[in-house]
């Protein structure tokens, strides 16, 4: 097979369709995250070269207002990534005395998921069949 070149949104875009497709079958979580969390990091860096703030600068954003609003006091907003990444990371790095990892897999699926189709969202201002689906399946629960 001859050597393409792949652009880093279509590699995100496979990658997030991988992981909805997984989704949608109720298989393998632990991929379904890992996929999705690639595509996010991808597609959230895109965002950003565009001069837009992606998904997670929004969250962070916004549970950082709330923390200051309720506590009087400002908080470093990587507090508020961390715990977005938190299964993502935790599912490819090994780190010291990280076994076993405690996680709500669908939760933080969703979460992924979501975050992805977001971003992507904002670099295309459409959606694809498969996010379509997931995004209506999510306001039907």
């Amino acid at each position: 097979m001859a050597v393409q070149a792949y652009s880093k949104q279509s590699i995100a875009l496979a990658q997030l369709e991988t992981a909805l497709r997984l989704f949608h079958v109720g298989d393998d979580l632990i991929s379904v995250i890992t996929l999705a969390g690639a595509a996010e990091e991808i597609l959230g860096k895109l965002v950003k070269n565009r001069g837009r703030n992606n998904s997670l600068d929004s969250l962070k954003k916004a549970a950082a207002a709330m923390y200051e609003g309720l506590f009087s006091e400002s908080i470093d907003t990587r507090v508020f990534a961390d715990r977005a990444n938190r299964a993502r990371n935790a599912l490819k790095h090994l780190t010291a005395g990280g076994d076993p990892v405690s996680l709500d897999l669908r939760e933080e699926a969703l979460d992924i998921l979501n975050r992805a189709v977001d971003d992507y969202w904002i670099l295309e201002t459409s959606l694809t069949p498969a996010m379509e689906e997931f995004m209506r399946a999510q306001r039907a629960a």
